[in-house]
C-alpha cells in the first residue's frame, strides 16, 4: 500500500512532464496501481517505482510537438495532439466545402458566413482575454500556430499552381479568398474553443 508521500513523489514526477490534466491524472492512475501491484509482490517502492517509470520510458519521452514547433512535450501528449489536430483540421475542410457549395449558390452568403464567422472569432477572442485563459504572448503564439503555419503553406503551394495553371494574376477572386479566410477562422474558432475549456492545444 502506497503512502500519501510516495503518491505525491509519483505525481511530481509526472508533472515535471507537462502533461495536460487529463492525462496526467491518467497516467499517474496507471502509476499507482503498477507500483502497487509490484509492492504486492515484494517490491520496496523505490524499487517499484523504477521498473514502472522504465516500462514508460517510451511514453514518457520528451519529443518534439510538431514539425512547427520547437516545443517537447511527451511522446504519448503529442498523439493525443496529433489526434485532436486531425478533427480541428477535418472540421475545417467540410466548412471550407460548404462555404464553396455558398459560393456557387450565392456569393452574399459565403461573406455573411465570413462575418459571421469572425464575430465568433472576436467573441472567443474577447471572453479568453476577459477571463484571463489566455495572454497576450499566447495570442501571439495562437498566428503561429502549427495549424496556421500549415494553412498559410497551403496557400502558398494553392496560390502558385493556380497562376502555373491559369497563368493570371488576378485569379485570386474575393469569393476564393472568402473560402479560405473560411478554412482559416474555423481553425482560430476551435482553437480559442479549446483555450477556453482549458485543453491543451500547444500553446502553453
Amino acid at each position: 500500500m502506497m503512502t500519501n508521500i510516495q503518491e505525491r513523489e509519483v505525481r511530481a514526477f509526472l508533472q515535471k512532464k507537462k502533461l495536460s490534466i487529463v492525462v496526467l491524472n491518467e497516467i499517474y492512475d496507471h502509476f499507482v496501481v503498477q507500483i502497487s501491484e509490484l509492492m504486492r509482490d515484494g517490491m520496496f517502492f523505490q524499487e517499484a517505482f523504477l521498473k514502472t517509470k522504465l516500462d514508460w520510458q517510451y511514453e514518457l519521452e520528451m519529443v518534439k510537438a510538431d514539425v512547427f514547433s520547437f516545443k517537447k512535450i511527451a511522446r504519448i501528449e503529442k498523439k493525443v495532439l496529433q489526434d485532436r489536430f486531425r478533427n480541428i483540421t477535418l472540421y475545417a475542410i467540410i466548412a471550407t466545402v460548404a462555404a464553396f457549395i455558398l459560393d456557387l449558390v450565392n456569393f452574399d452568403l459565403l461573406l455573411f458566413a465570413v462575418l459571421t464567422l469572425g464575430g465568433i472569432t472576436f467573441c472567443l477572442l474577447l471572453y479568453n482575454f476577459i477571463f484571463k485563459t489566455m495572454c497576450l504572448r499566447e495570442y501571439i503564439c495562437l498566428q503561429f500556430h502549427p495549424l496556421i503555419i500549415r494553412n498559410q503553406l497551403l496557400a502558398v503551394i494553392l496560390f502558385g499552381v493556380s497562376y502555373a495553371v491559369n497563368q493570371n494574376p488576378y485569379f485570386w477572386e474575393p469569393s476564393a479568398n472568402h473560402v479560405f479566410m473560411i478554412f482559416t477562422l474555423t481553425i482560430q474558432i476551435q482553437l480559442l474553443y479549446f483555450r477556453t475549456k482549458k485543453i491543451n492545444i500547444l500553446l502553453s
